[in-house]
């Protein structure tokens, strides 16, 4: 069976699926996202993004309608029962992406904006209301089985694919289907979730933040510039009806608001898990966001999580179904994304252990810790470690980490470099001319993966992001992914030949690992 309806089929349309959506339908790629509800979903779960997740969200054209409701979070703290201040997240600063550190959001609004890049792709159809019912895979495809969700109803409809990939949430269906069992990592507490639209504008001494508070941990923050959130644990012989209760919320939260202050909602328990499929592929099926991973909320990376997914998959897909790479070159997704995912549940399941500490003995030697300066500082955010990275030693230090983006101007125009010189695109930078000094089967290579180039003696580094990066390391040049971290760099021109004939092999062996399957 070779007859497609689609390159990729899309089972989910949150925010995972709709990225990946965006993503392969600014390259062109002809896509069907599938969801079960009726439309886009109306409330929050998610509340924060990253600078990076701001870059991806700039390479479709999103990000100035997220912009519009998005707030920069700055600062972060952790107090105890006391009021003292345990800890301080200092997000003051731009994130290498070029974009703010942090930001805080009301999950719909960025929603909004993700569905209005993919609607304005021609070659992406988005269907709602249509539930996945069965999957069958072969050596050329895939095809979906799907039937309208409505009560009673009977209409049923058949999509085929070249690949298809399971973004439908922590009860997959697709990861069911397919048998995926998952790793459970221990972490499993009931929470009460409130959010909140005010009526007027309110400010806390207090806005965003944890309240080690052994008789009753919890949480509040912002959701963006029109929404607030409050978090409390729920305790021993406490119940979900008990909590769910709005006398029982405005309770919780009298110290800060009252009906007269804002509308409620939406009041919900929600068990936060931490977990993981054992595998995210299976032939042409990939899993990406919670259908693939859950973790605890406690580091505002669950959806961030999920994004990363999107973007690292997408690009490689668009490489290989327009015939760039092998499909072997999808095995490096599992591989790359797999490992960074496992060292965030880790880090939120440890932050959750830390700050919900109900014992009052081991709450008191907690803070007496953190207030004697005796807590070793967070270890710092994880990068990719394996997969398709350069293994050139004197490009090591920045090797699977985020590459830069700064301001420039070039031709004629001005601003952020991937606005001027084309989003989504590999990126070749160098202090000087590279790309037009290089031996023709490596020029090949660069142009057929649509890369384009930085040359600081060609372009004006505005803000000089760029120099002071190479200098900082080292390098004369970096080459970036798609996804924006750094495939390999070097401290000299001949040394980036050598990163780039790496990838010339390696792009090269996944080409002969695997039948074509264009």
């Amino acid at each position: 069976m070779s007859n497609y309806d689609y390159d990729v089929v899309v089972v989910g349309y949150g925010p995972t699926g709709q990225m990946v959506a965006a993503q392969l339908g600014v390259r062109g790629c002809k896509v069907g996202a599938f969801e079960r509800y009726p439309g886009l979903y109306s409330l929050p779960r998610a509340g924060h993004v990253d600078h990076e997740i701001m870059r991806q969200l700039q390479s479709i054209g999103a990000v100035d309608r997220f912009l519009k409701d998005a707030f920069r979070m700055t600062k972060y703290y952790w107090r105890n029962a006391k009021g003292e201040t345990l800890l301080t997240f200092d997000w003051d600063a731009l994130g290498i992406s070029g974009w703010a550190s942090d930001y805080l959001l009301y999950q719909p609004h960025p929603e909004d904006a993700l569905n209005a890049s993919v609607s304005s792709e021609e070659s992406v159809d988005v269907h709602h209301g249509w539930l996945a019912t069965g999957i069958v895979q072969d050596a050329d495809g895939v095809t979906l089985t799907l039937r309208r969700s409505k009560p009673d109803a009977t209409e049923t409809k058949t999509v085929r694919a070249r690949y298809l990939i399971g973004a439908d949430g922590a009860n997959s269906f697709v990861r069911t289907a397919l048998g995926i069992d998952q790793d459970d990592y221990g972490f499993n507490e009931n929470w009460l979730v409130v959010d909140l639209r005010p009526k007027r504008v309110v400010h806390f001494e207090f806005d965003n933040g944890q309240i080690c508070d052994p008789a009753r941990p919890m949480c509040l923050f912002q959701l963006g510039k029109t929404h607030r959130r409050f978090e409390f644990m729920m305790m021993p012989g406490e119940t979900r009806e008990h909590l769910e209760k709005p006398e029982t919320v405005w309770k919780l939260i009298k110290p800060w608001m009252a009906p007269d202050d804002a509308d409620l909602i939406r009041n919900v328990v929600y068990t936060f898990r931490s977990s993981m499929a054992t595998r995210w592929r299976d032939r042409r099926i990939f899993l990406a966001g919670d259908s693939a991973h859950l973790m605890p909320p406690f580091m505002g990376q669950g959806m961030c999580s999920g994004l990363r997914d999107a973007v690292n998959l997408s690009w490689k897909l668009d490489a290989v179904l327009r015939g760039v790479a092998e499909d072997a070159l999808l095995d490096s997704y599992e591989a790359e994304r797999k490992p960074h995912v496992k060292v965030v549940i880790d880090l939120s399941t440890e932050v959750g252990r830390i700050s919900c500490i109900t014992d009052p003995e081991a709450a008191a030697a907690r803070d007496a810790a953190f207030l004697s300066g005796k807590v070793s500082p967070p270890p710092p955010f994880p990068w990719l470690q394996e997969g398709l990275l350069s293994a050139a030693a004197d490009g090591a230090a920045v090797t699977g980490r985020l590459g830069p983006q700064g301001r420039i101007v070039s031709g004629g125009r001005k601003g952020l470099a991937d606005d001027v010189v084309g989003r989504g695109h590999w990126q070749l930078i160098s202090r000087t001319d590279l790309l037009g000094h290089l031996p023709s089967d490596l020029t090949s290579l660069l142009s057929s993966l649509g890369t384009v180039a930085i040359s600081l003696d060609e372009v004006e580094d505005s803000d000089g992001i760029y120099g002071a990066y190479l200098d900082a390391n080292g390098l004369e040049a970096v080459l970036v992914r798609p996804d924006f971290y750094v495939y390999g760099a070097s401290a000299s021109q001949a040394g980036m030949r050598m990163v780039l004939k790496e990838l010339h092999a390696y792009i090269g062996a996944s080409r002969t690992a695997s039948e074509k399957v264009a």
